[in-house]
């Protein structure tokens, strides 16, 4: 990639990458152990405060397996630590039962995090300089596009400006759908998945993670082919966002795209292996405390 080229779209993930997790998490995570009791699962407070503990102290090598394979360090925030969580519980007992989606989105839902304040302006400022940003997140494309209503208010011309192309399932370590039936890739896109490699290779870096850090993420790699219908040579003008490493920039940096790391607060911290693997990406990286550092690229 020329690491000069012009950028001209920005991708963002959407949960801490925008928002102010500070603000939500002690009262989200007492939520989801409401809510699991709610479920039906006879689980204690000191179970679950026991097994919160045991996910952080053995993060990042323990990773999130909401889809088998870890994806994501397993204490990256605090939505993904409550599911780890209650999925060690359950592991410990033997119980198989599956957990029900419906007690994150319960919680998800009642302790929103606010925008962080600067993502108003800094989106302004990027539109205003002729850029497209474009959200590809987890959460569902329905919440986003409510809480960009919010946060744009009448800014009619600036929501023109941005794409949802959500519900990425970026935790799904998998290959493509195999089916040409199904699945609109050209040829093109999927030599361009085929290239990757299956995980990071960091040297010693990812020796001290214990564990891979996998790149092959077919789920997202469709929601990225839908926001370029298909134009994968935009990548080199296009930065992708996000404050997980792994998750959210590991497999588009190795397709070809820029990516800036948010940093993490408090007791969610920024891994040193996620910093020290921006730092090894030179012009083709950035990182930054919030969204202002965006406009560094400009």
């Amino acid at each position: 990639m020329n690491s000069s080229a012009k950028v001209m779209h920005v991708v963002l993930d959407f949960d801490g990458t925008c928002t102010q997790i500070p603000k939500v998490w002690e009262t989200y995570l007492e939520l989801y152990f409401k809510g699991l009791v709610e479920a039906g699962f006879k689980i204690t407070g000191n179970e679950w405060h026991e097994a919160c503990a045991a996910v952080q102290k053995h993060s990042p090598h323990a990773g999130w397996t909401v889809a088998g394979c870890p994806a994501a360090p397993a204490a990256a925030d605090p939505y993904i630590l409550a599911d780890e969580a209650a999925r060690l519980t359950l592991r410990r007992r033997g119980d198989r039962t599956p957990l029900s989606p419906e007690v994150h989105a319960k919680a998800y839902g009642a302790a929103p995090a606010p925008w962080r304040e600067e993502a108003l302006d800094t989106f302004s400022q990027l539109i205003d300089r002729g850029l497209r940003l474009h959200f590809v997140s987890n959460s569902s494309t329905a919440v986003i596009t409510e809480r960009l209503k919010e946060l744009l208010a009448n800014g009619t011309s600036l929501a023109d400006k941005i794409s949802v192309q959500s519900d990425a399932g970026k935790f799904r370590v998998c290959e493509l759908d195999w089916d040409d039936k199904t699945s609109s890739l050209s040829p093109e896109a999927r030599a361009r998945f085929g290239a990757l490699p299956i995980a990071w290779d960091g040297g010693e870096r990812a020796k001290s993670i214990g564990r891979p850090i996998y790149l092959r993420r077919g789920a997202y790699f469709d929601a990225i082919s839908r926001v370029f219908s298909g134009d994968f040579t935009l990548l080199p003008n296009t930065v992708f966002c996000g404050d997980i490493w792994e998750m959210d920039l590991a497999m588009p940096h190795a397709l070809g795209a820029n990516v800036h790391l948010l940093d993490r607060a408090a007791p969610f911290n920024t891994y040193e292996h996620e910093k020290r693997a921006i730092e090894t990406y030179g012009q083709r990286a950035k990182a930054s405390d919030d969204l202002s550092g965006l406009l560094a690229w400009l």
